[in-house]
């Protein structure tokens, strides 16, 4: 039976939703009695800038302060579908007067110490918290703290830090939209092998972020940055467990603005796991080798490579005499590496006919 929504908080009717004047996005929102914000999107697809707008309000339009919260503990999340704006109800069935409701209503609560929420009262609080916590259960750290272990490389304290307090594998995963292409790429690595490491001990977290990353990509408005690589990367640590999220990377590559990124999960996935990748339908990427972009380019021919399909040999040919370079994060050197769409095919027909790739069926 429809129904007016409920705050999933206090079980009070919550009130039409509405553009509230001073939003950052063109969803509209409104405010539960007991505290709670909630956000419209009316689509049901743009879940990942809802969340964005209620995170935006409760920090009263502070960015810093936004993404500094951390969830699980500074505020609660709960969502309310389908939901259609229109009349202002819940609709279970999904379909209202021959229309599909798919929508939802994105509910946000702050903790009840963090009411009134300031940047001196974050502080407090946290200074609060960290002096009452078990020795055991461990630090969580800040996004100033986590892009400095980033930078330094310090992967065994990073490890540490993850094990005691797996929340902080959220921290770590906001670096994955830096604006310096190096901590962006290095974060996504470091997020694979803290997975790796950490799987058998939070399964459910690891869990999460995997879906958590492929969520924020899919969002059409959500930027993607270093999302999918690191969804790449932890399906080729942990293929037994991820294996099948594959399809979902190769979903991606249907637009192009998501196609470099995906392209470099499936090499990941391809360098360590070249069976699981040949599962999966790999000779559609011959067509790819038409894009005009010298970066999808070379990605496919780093794929190929790794996969050892030498019966492409005449389809990668023309490559060969191609002069424009491609640069791609190496994660073995640490570094960003330039090659040459010709060198590089040159190089691979010649492994090839040396017998050096072998056909995975």
């Amino acid at each position: 039976m429809n129904r007016t929504p409920e705050c999933p908080f206090c079980s009070r009717l919550v009130p039409p939703p509405r553009d509230l004047g001073f939003q950052f996005s063109d969803l509209d929102a409104g405010f539960c009695d007991c505290g709670a914000i909630y956000v419209s999107d009316v689509t049901g697809y743009n879940r990942g800038t809802a969340f964005a707008e209620a995170l935006f309000l409760a920090a009263g339009g502070d960015w810093d302060l936004a993404w500094d919260l951390v969830p699980g503990e500074d505020y609660q999340e709960k969502i309310l579908e389908p939901y259609d704006q229109v009349t202002h109800q819940i609709v279970p069935e999904g379909v209202l007067e021959g229309r599909k409701i798919s929508g939802c209503l994105y509910f946000l609560k702050l903790a009840e110490d963090l009411r009134d929420l300031t940047a001196e009262k974050l502080a407090q609080v946290r200074a609060q918290r960290q002096a009452q916590s078990s020795p055991t259960r461990g630090r969580k750290i800040r996004r100033p703290e986590a892009e400095r272990l980033v930078a330094e490389n310090r992967r065994e304290e990073l490890l540490l830090l993850c094990q005691k307090q797996p929340l902080n594998l959220r921290v770590f995963q906001k670096l994955l939209y830096h604006p310096e292409p190096l901590i962006r790429f290095r974060t996504a690595h470091l997020l694979g092998e803290l997975a790796q490491r950490l799987a058998d001990q939070y399964p459910a977290e690891i869990s999460d972020l995997v879906k958590r990353l492929l969520y924020a990509s899919a969002d059409s408005a959500a930027s993607a940055w270093g999302a999918l690589e690191a969804v790449g990367e932890i399906i080729a640590r942990l293929p037994e467990r991820f294996g099948l999220y594959v399809r979902n990377l190769q979903a991606f590559l249907k637009y192009p603005e998501f196609r470099p990124a995906a392209l470099y999960g499936l090499w990941r996935i391809a360098s360590r796991q070249p069976s699981l990748l040949c599962q999966e339908r790999p000779f559609l990427l011959v067509s790819l080798l038409k894009d005009p972009s010298p970066e999808i380019k070379g990605l496919v021919l780093l794929i190929l490579k790794a996969l050892g399909l030498k019966e492409l040999a005449p389809e990668i040919e023309p490559l060969a005499r191609q002069t424009e370079s491609f640069t791609f994060y190496d994660p073995i050197q640490d570094a960003f590496q330039s090659q040459s769409l010709g060198a590089l095919t040159q190089s691979l027909l010649k492994e090839w006919q040396d017998g050096k790739g072998e056909v995975t069926p």
